[in-house]
């Protein structure tokens, strides 16, 4: 027959000293006080549960008293005669306490902008800002604070259809490519559950993506129509020789727009564009012409003391917007079935491969799309650079040619 146990007194509690080892004062009913060596005391459930025994920390004393400790046992108790065990209770409400947490603060918005920050590398500088305003303008208001698990298919159908009521579908297109990826960084990473945005057919939703070509001139009457009004152009110098440049490198709006004066090499006549503002995410090389090169240095008695070399109205550490050129081309009054911004580029991909006297690869590098396979692929900077030179003052000739055959 087991002894019974002397229940303990308070002042017994109180005035139990440390040891050399760790020793227990029990109180019965397999709780006990355990005092270390520096002096700390805990109370203790010694409890058996499927034939094992086991231990259950309560707290130290004397934040825990002797009376809650005996109430805390109790409790324990009644747990294992139900069926249920201290310790595994423990680690599950501790777990549920943690995803609660999780839930109220790791919102979309704020996963979002984490996963932002670390692509921001890896993207253009372009195709990061245009996330960037899709998430503030349409995304962050309506689901910004709501904890990533609690965001709904419902949720982004609505964004979509609020977008597509505004006529911006191959936006809403856009941005429903960034929610799907931000989810799915956010389940790779344990901050989400679930990807939402599988549960919708955007097709069904938006329709499926009509296939168009960007408005653009291709015979030499309409080309030199174009550039004409260019030059006649009565806006902003800076919008003026923007769209010069456009028409004689081909780049693309972004690029034009954003262009710095660190990024032109007078020496050796090229323009190097850095790989945070490429959609290949490679640096790219633009060779110069003496009509590029004149385009600069008349820029350089405006701007040359900023950063950027199409300043804008906002400051010097401002560039031009990326709808001004489209903007000026309406002024102009090319209508948006005739001519693009993007159209600079159709034009020269369409006459370069139609009567230039350069291979495909050529022409589609200076254009800085992505050729062949998985090998050629791996980006060089100075690919078909000579070759490039030699295009790219055929261009001019050509361009040139138009304009003095028409006057």
């Amino acid at each position: 027959m087991a002894r019974p146990t002397t229940q303990l007194t308070a002042t017994q509690i109180k005035e139990a000293k440390s040891k050399d080892k760790n020793y227990k004062l029990f109180d019965g009913g397999g709780l006990f006080l355990e005092v270390t060596p520096t002096g700390n005391k805990s109370w203790k459930l010694k409890y058996r549960f499927e034939n094992k025994e086991k231990k259950y920390t309560i707290g130290k004393y004397p934040s825990i008293s002797l009376a809650t400790a005996r109430q805390k046992r109790e409790e324990l108790k009644t747990l294992i005669a139900e069926g249920i065990d201290p310790n595994e209770k423990k680690k599950q409400d501790k777990q549920l306490q943690e995803l609660q947490k999780n839930k109220e603060t790791n919102t979309f918005k704020k996963l979002a902008l984490q996963r932002l920050e670390k692509v921001q590398e890896d993207i253009s500088e372009s195709h990061y800002k245009r996330m960037m305003r899709g998430f503030v303008n349409d995304v962050f208001p309506f689901i910004g604070a709501k904890p990533i698990d609690d965001v709904t298919a419902d949720d982004i159908i609505d964004i979509m259809q609020r977008m597509e009521k505004r006529g911006v579908k191959e936006s809403a297109r856009k941005l429903y490519q960034a929610i799907s990826k931000t989810y799915k960084w956010a389940v790779s990473n344990r901050y989400a559950k679930r990807n939402p945005a599988n549960d919708i057919d955007l097709n069904e939703l938006l329709g499926k993506r009509q296939v168009t070509h960007h408005a653009t001139f291709t015979d030499d009457v309409n080309i030199s129509r174009l550039l004409f009004a260019i030059e006649k152009y009565q806006g902003e110098i800076t919008t003026k020789h923007a769209l010069k440049l456009m028409a004689y490198t081909s780049l693309r709006t972004a690029n034009i727009v954003e262009a710095e004066w660190s990024e032109i090499d007078f020496r050796n006549k090229q323009w190097n564009i850095p790989a945070r503002k490429m959609k290949t995410r490679s640096d790219h090389i633009v060779p110069l012409t003496n009509t590029t090169l004149k385009i600069f240095e008349e820029m350089r008695e405006y701007t040359g003391k900023n950063k950027y070399i199409f300043t804008g109205t906002k400051g010097k550490n401002t560039h031009i917007g990326s709808e001004t050129p489209r903007n000026a081309i309406r002024n102009m009054g090319f209508t948006s079935k005739e001519f693009t911004p993007h159209g600079f580029r159709a034009m020269f991909s369409s006459i370069a491969h139609e009567k230039s006297p350069f291979k495909y690869e050529v022409i589609e590098v200076h254009l800085a799309h992505s050729i062949g396979n998985s090998v050629s692929k791996a980006y060089n900077r100075a690919k078909y650079l000579d070759e490039r030179r030699e295009l790219m003052q055929w261009w001019s000739d050509y361009l040139n040619g138009v304009i003095s055959n028409e006057t």
